[in-house]
Order: C-alpha cells, then sequence, then structure tokens
C-alpha cells in the first residue's frame, strides 16, 4: 500500500497518509478494548512519546520505501529491535554472548546491504536519510512500551494504544493541513491505500493478540520475524523488480537470520 501509493499519486501527502493509518489503528483499539477502559495519568508522558515516535516512525518508512528498495528497507527497520534489547542491558538484565553476537551481525548486515551493486550506482542520502528516521523512530517507540509495561505492567495496553494513536493522528492531521496546499484532494488520493495500509495494520494488531497466549513466544516471534522479512524480499524481487549486488544479498540474508535468531 505504501509503494503503490508513492507509485500511483505524483505528489503524495506521507504526512496525511500516516495520518490516516494512525486513526485506523486507534479505530481497531478502541473496538477490540469494547470501550472497558480504565486511564491513568502515568500513561500520559510514555503514550505522547510513543505518539512522536510513532508518527516519525510512519512518515520515515512511507518516505523509505518512496526513494528506496522495500525489502532493504524493511530489513533495516526491523534491525531496531536493538534499541529494547539495548534498554534492557542498561536497565540490569543480563549481556549475553547471543545479544552481543546478535547486535555486531545486524551492524554489518546493515553496512553489507548498503554496498551498491558494482560500487557504481549514486548513493541515496534521501532514502538513507528517511529510513534512519523510520529505525530511530521504530527502536524509540518500542523503548517507550517497554517503559511503559515496566512501570505499569500489561493492564494498560489498550489504553495507552489508544492515547498514543489519538496523538499521533491528530498531531499528523494538523501539520497536514498546515503543509498541504489542497488537503482535501490529498485526503481523496491518499484514501484508498492509507486505508488499506490501516487495515492491514490493525489486522496485524489483532491476530498478534490473538496469537499471543496460544502458542509460545519462543515459536512466534521468530517465525514472525521470519515470514516478514521473506515476503518483503518476494515483494521487492517479483513485484518491483529489486535487484542487489552479490554482497547486499548476503547483508540481507545475514541480517534476516539475525534478526530471527535474536527473537528466540
Amino acid at each position: 500500500a505504501q509503494k503503490q501509493y508513492n507509485i500511483k499519486c505524483e505528489k503524495p501527502n506521507v504526512i496525511l497518509f500516516s495520518s490516516v493509518t494512525s486513526f485506523i489503528a486507534l479505530c481497531f483499539f478502541l473496538i477490540t478494548s469494547r470501550l472497558q477502559l480504565t486511564f491513568d495519568a502515568r500513561l500520559v508522558p510514555y503514550s505522547l512519546g510513543f505518539a512522536v515516535c510513532y508518527a516519525c516512525a510512519w512518515i520515515g518508512t512511507v518516505l523509505a520505501v518512496r526513494y528506496g528498495s522495500i525489502a532493504i528497507s524493511n530489513l533495516i527497520v526491523s534491525c531496531s529491535l536493538i534499541f529494547p534489547t539495548a534498554l534492557g542491558v542498561l536497565l540490569g538484565e543480563p549481556l549475553t554472548a547471543r545479544i552481543v553476537l546478535g547486535v555486531a551481525l545486524l551492524l554489518c548486515a546493515i553496512v553489507l546491504v548498503n554496498v551498491k551493486k558494482g560500487g557504481k550506482e549514486k548513493f541515496s542520502l534521501k532514502w538513507f536519510a528517511c529510513v534512519m528516521v523510520a529505525f530511530f523512530g521504530n527502536g524509540c517507540c518500542s523503548i517507550m512500551s517497554n517503559l511503559q509495561k515496566r512501570t505499569l505492567g500489561d493492564a494498560y495496553t489498550h489504553e495507552f494504544m489508544i492515547i498514543a494513536l489519538l496523538a499521533a493522528a491528530v498531531l499528523l492531521l494538523i501539520c497536514a493541513v498546515a503543509t498541504s496546499k489542497n488537503v482535501k484532494a490529498d485526503f481523496k488520493a491518499c484514501l484508498p491505500y492509507s486505508a488499506s495500509n490501516g487495515i492491514a495494520n490493525a489486522v496485524l494488531n489483532f491476530m498478534t493478540l490473538t496469537i499471543i497466549g496460544n502458542i509460545p513466544n519462543t515459536v512466534f516471534y521468530p517465525t514472525n520475524s521470519a515470514l516478514n522479512m521473506l515476503c518483503a524480499f518476494l515483494l521487492g524481487y517479483f513485484v518491483y523488480k529489486e535487484r542487489f549486488g552479490k554482497l547486499q544479498y548476503v547483508g540481507y540474508a545475514l541480517g534476516a537470520v539475525t534478526i530471527v535468531m535474536l527473537n528466540l
């Protein structure tokens, strides 16, 4: 949906696209909560921090697939799991050899996937800047949600996300209106794609919440990561005809294996 929007729309309004996506995700959490909600003032700083990071992550991701490869963008954003891993170590969790090796291999993978075929293609600074915004935004989202759970436990998952998504949707909408020359036309152009994107995200959240607790996390998270990497690669290779150099293929495979390993 993100790639098609960028292809079909000559001047995509990425901020508005992200706002609509956030609003649909908000509706999902409202529906699945059955409006049986209990809010706690301590949620607010974590939710607002998550909202800002979430908005940045969406904008960065949509722009990254506009200026570069779906497969490689997906891989690099997925590497942001090193943020909660690092947070855990800083908060006293054991630093195992597997974590050290995994982080080192992820950094190697990021370097390798950015080695252009034949070394002759011009490096896209636009793409790199966007994918880094998505990388740090996604990583900081994980940190905010981890901190919230460490402070308040699992009791406020829906409340946390509802505040965060509402804040993100409103913040993005204000920015979209302020920067758009014709917000009505932009909304009409992006709605089919942002709706598809938001619904897919809602289905993902629903399936994840359904699966967690029914199968072991040691099975679910590595499998989910592996399939995510595989689908992104197949989409890029067969649908959008993305081709890479040998070192990039090695880097992609290394990154995918390492992400699965760190999720075990």
